[in-house]
Order: structure tokens, then C-alpha cells, then sequence
């Protein structure tokens, strides 16, 4: 069992690696031309643009929420979402852009629903079935927190779906 010294220890070290990551990270943009979902007819240079990789097939469709309420986002509450788009899947990365979402710090959810029925389904252990992905989120593990998920509208954001074995 460890200390307590090493659990300060690896807490502080867990804090500076999430912190240089995300300033490392912040550096690094992917440019995808061709918009595969918006509120507009074509791709927008305002606004928030979610930039999703690592769609594992083309069955099914991809939906994105963006949420700049905790409730909602914590519920995963479509009706209560600042912006949501959804498109069919692609096995390339898809572009989503909220035009409408030009200001603010949204925490973004979207999911791969291979099945059709709306919903990120979950097996018996309560693991999902299907790819997810969260702003902010960085592992499997993580449990996601709004306050941790908010990002701005400046520049895209790249997120890429997680699928459990």
C-alpha cells in the first residue's frame, strides 16, 4: 500500500503531466477539409468545430453534443444541449461545426451509435459497447467532469473515440 508521501507525490506528478500535456497539446491542430455534419451547408470558420477520429466502421451514425450546462451534460441530456449534430459514420475523420456556438466554453460528448437506437449502449459490467469520446477526457478510466470538459471556440478541437476490447 503506498504512503501517503507517494500519493502527494504521484498526485503533483499526475497534475504537471496533465498540465504540460494540454500545453503541448494545445500547439498541434489537424486541418480536415471536407465537413461531414453542420448546421450550415458547408464547412464554417466560426464557431466551435469538433474534429472526431478513430470511427471503427461505417455502421451506424456519429452524434455530437456540445453542452454548456453541467445538468445536461452530466445526464447526457440532447434536449438541453447547446448544439447537437449528428452524421452517418465514416471510417476518416468527420468535421462537426456549430457556427451558432460562436463565443463561450462548451463541454463537448459524442458517441459512435453503431446500432441506430440514439443511445451509448453498455454491456453487463456497465462498459460501453460503443466508441465515446469527451473533451477533456484523456483515458478509459477517467471519469468525466464538466468543469474539466469546457474548451473554447478559438481553434478546433480533436477528440478520438475510445472503444473498449
Amino acid at each position: 500500500m503506498p504512503s501517503n508521501t507517494q500519493r502527494i507525490v504521484a498526485a503533483i506528478v499526475t497534475a504537471g503531466l496533465f498540465v504540460g500535456g494540454a500545453w503541448v497539446a494545445s500547439g498541434f491542430t489537424t486541418d480536415i477539409d471536407q465537413a461531414a455534419a453542420s448546421t450550415a451547408e458547408a464547412a464554417q470558420n466560426t464557431g466551435l468545430t469538433v474534429n472526431l477520429h478513430g470511427t471503427r466502421s461505417a455502421k451506424g451514425n456519429v452524434i455530437v453534443m456540445a453542452f454548456d450546462q453541467a445538468a445536461a451534460f452530466d445526464n447526457m441530456d440532447y434536449t438541453n444541449a447547446a448544439g447537437y449534430l449528428e452524421a452517418p459514420a465514416s471510417d476518416g475523420p468527420a468535421r462537426f461545426d456549430f457556427p451558432d456556438l460562436e463565443s463561450g466554453y462548451f463541454a463537448v460528448i459524442a458517441f459512435h451509435d453503431e446500432n441506430g437506437d440514439y443511445d451509448l449502449n453498455y454491456d453487463a459490467n456497465y462498459l460501453p459497447t460503443e466508441g465515446y469520446a469527451v473533451s477533456g477526457l484523456n483515458d478509459l478510466n477517467d471519469t468525466p467532469v464538466y468543469e474539466y470538459s469546457l474548451i473554447g471556440t478559438e481553434k478546433p478541437v480533436d477528440l478520438t473515440l475510445f472503444y473498449w476490447p
